[in-house]
């Protein structure tokens, strides 16, 4: 088993703006800050470190870092999970304003190029629609930081038809870029998930880590603090 990280606790993940977003800034995330109030009263230094969503997942599932953040348990059911989650969240379809296409099931895609990102997990029937279909139906967005960003612009640029991600993420980013008002919502999946900081299930610290992030989530929105550091990224509490 891997040696536990001391003192010193690295999450991982590719930019999820608001939750994780720009490394070292001075903004760097919702989720990045709840995990650096949480963990430094208990006397941990965090380190967030952005890299592509699979790899985040694969180098967390070694060992080489303690957790990957905005996880859902679908994308890693393996992983330790804390029993607060740090968002309630559900994907959503985005066109551009002048498209008269709408979300009415998955056959409904087949008329349409749509952009997913690598490594997300969309449910079980968009997973095996994405998995099925290959290259012509299906754009997959890749890159170590920013592929939503990416999908931004090619949707704007009419090289995707439909782009799928969860609604504060989209906005937050269109918005970044100038483009929020060139988009629409036209369809979400199923129901809504809870999103968490997951942590590594090779490394026996894991667990602990858990609890101390659900007690301090807990304390923190007792607080009034959580309500706080999601005020500066325009979000709400979900509970």
């Amino acid at each position: 088993m891997p040696a536990s990280f001391a003192e010193h606790i690295s999450i991982a993940a590719d930019r999820w703006c608001p939750f994780n977003c720009e490394a070292g800034s001075e903004l760097p995330g919702f989720m990045v800050e709840v995990a650096e109030r949480v963990f430094s009263k208990h006397g941990y230094e965090v380190e967030y470190i952005e890299m592509n969503w699979s790899r985040a997942i694969q180098e967390a599932r070694k060992g080489e870092v303690n957790a990957i953040m905005g996880g859902f348990k679908s994308d890693a059911p393996d992983f330790v999970y804390p029993k607060e989650e740090l968002a309630v969240l559900e994907n959503r379809f985005f066109v551009r304003k002048e498209s008269d296409w709408v979300y009415k099931g998955i056959d409904s895609l087949k008329t349409v190029q749509l952009g997913a990102i690598l490594g997300y997990d969309y449910g079980n029937e968009l997973r095996a629609y994405i998995q099925e279909s290959g290259a012509e139906e299906v754009t997959i967005l890749n890159g170590d930081y920013h592929p939503l960003s990416h999908g931004i612009k090619l949707l704007k640029r009419h090289r995707i038809d439909v782009l799928i991600e969860t609604g504060p993420v989209f906005w937050y980013n269109a918005k970044k870029l100038g483009l929020a008002d060139e988009f629409k919502v036209v369809g979400l999946t199923k129901k809504a998930a809870p999103a968490y900081i997951a942590f590594s299930p090779a490394l026996e610290d894991s667990s602990r880590y858990a609890q101390i992030l659900s007690e301090g989530i807990r304390g923190l929105r007792a607080s009034g603090e959580l309500a706080s550091i999601l005020a500066k990224y325009g979000l709400e509490d979900w509970k």
